[in-house]
This record gives C-alpha cells, structure tokens and sequence, in this order.
C-alpha cells in the first residue's frame, strides 16, 4: 500500500506507540522510522529498554549516503523482535533537538532508501510524532502513500484537530490522509467526525492506558495481552491498511510477547 506515516495535531494521541504496533502487528516485513522532528528517543528508552541505539539510525544512515556506495538501510537498524520471519525493525530518529536541518542534504538519500525498502516488500510506517507548525522533513513527508493522522475523540482534542487539519491536507497533498481515532464513541463516534471534517476515519484503536504501556514503556507483558482488546484494534487496523480481512483466521505474531 507505499510507505504509511503516522502523525498528531496536538496533543498526545499515541502516536509513537501505534506506529509500534502497527510495526509488530503487520502482516508481513516491516521498518519503522521514526522521523519526527522533535527527538524522544521514545522506542529505544521504552519498548527497548533503554538500547543506546549502537551508532544507528538516520543519522547515521544520512551520513553513509554520501559515500561512493550506496548504504545498507537494514544495516543501519535495530530489530524490534527475536523473530527473522516477518523481519520487523526499527530506525532510530534524529539524535537531538535541530538535528533534521543539519542532515536536509542527505535526506533525499535516506528518502531514497527508503523507497527501495518499500518497493521491495517491506511495509515502511513513518512515526512523526506531533505535526507541529511546519511538519516532518519535506523529503520524509513527500514519501508517504497514506497520512494517518491520529486523534481522541473528545471536543478538546477535535478543537485542536481543526485548527492543524487542513495544514496537514496542503503539506501532504499528494497522499491519501485519514484519521485513526483513539477511543472512538468518547464520546463522538466514527461517522460524526468523518461527517464534521470530511476527512474519512480509516481505522480506530482501543484506548488502553495500560495496554498501551507495555508497548511504550516495555513493560511486563500480562497474559494473553497479544489477543486482547488494546492489541486486537491493532492488529485490526494493520489489516484494514494492508487490505487483509481483519476478519480472518490470522494468528498474532508472537512479537507483541517480545
């Protein structure tokens, strides 16, 4: 379906932790990449326990485009899961604050790369966190097939959609943009805010603080979370994108257990 990116108006949605879910839910290879502008280092404290990254990540990578041969992308990531069928890993974003304007040369390179992974088979889904007041890196944005921009569904958070959405639309113009609500029916509904923004809602996701914890903190992993509520709206949403029956027989992958 080309390559997915996921981002937020305002607020704190849940953006980084459904991307991540999204990426160990997919049915099939997947990179995560985390491109957002204002670098947490969210995955690599949370869901890798603190992995210092070992020198990887865009930066990295931007910085072996400039060499005569092209650079390895999958080199220059991390796994995200034991498993090597699917692959699913991930590459670290920008290392700190302003770090995008000093790799903009290199990044048509990274965007390259990206493509070729894409191209190749593997589902790339783009974390850009919160959209801010000028986006995520033109030559990462301009990559995205799909724009999914992530929302609860209480006023205050559809008050602050407004205002952002149609920067969202002109900056993105060449992608197709829809929603993914957060807690749908808390307490507007699907077709409501479909019909309020002509924006269509592509998909929903269980509002689940603590489900949500074990992929964005790493936590301990309860049982049977992997076929609960939180995971199973996921894994649901993965397949809606991916244009796979959410409605089949399909196992979990095992990486939601790590």
């Amino acid at each position: 379906m080309g390559i997915v990116l996921l981002t937020a108006a305002a607020g704190s949605p849940g953006v980084t932790t459904s991307a991540l879910g999204l990426a160990l839910l997919w049915p099939g290879d997947t990179v995560l990449v985390d491109v957002d502008p204002h670098p947490s280092q969210a995955v690599l404290a949370g869901y890798l326990q603190g992995s210092d990254g070992a020198g990887r990540g865009i930066a990295a990578l931007a910085g072996a485009q400039r060499q005569p041969q092209p650079a390895d992308l999958l080199a220059h990531c991390l796994p995200l899961t034991t498993e090597t069928s699917p692959q699913r890993v991930f590459l670290p974003g920008f290392s700190r604050p302003g770090s995008q304007h000093a790799l903009a040369g290199a990044l048509p390179g990274v965007g390259q790369a990206l493509r070729d992974i894409d191209a190749g088979g593997s589902q790339v889904i783009m974390d850009a966190g919160r959209f801010g007041h000028e986006g995520p890196p033109r030559d990462l944005l301009g990559l995205a097939a799909t724009v999914l921009v992530l929302t609860r569904t209480t006023l205050r958070a559809l008050a602050a959609l407004r205002l952002h959405l149609s920067m969202i639309n002109q900056l993105a113009a060449h992608a197709r943009v829809g929603l993914v609500l957060i807690g749908e029916g808390q307490p507007y509904t699907s077709g409501e805010i479909a019909a309020q923004f002509a924006v269509p809602v592509l998909g929903s996701v269980v509002d689940d603080a603590a489900g949500a914890a074990v992929l964005s903190e790493g936590g301990p992993v309860p049982r049977r979370f992997a076929h609960g509520r939180y995971a199973r709206s996921l894994r649901v949403l993965a397949e809606q994108l991916a244009d796979r029956d959410p409605g089949g027989a399909r196992a979990y992958p095992s990486a939601v257990a790590r």
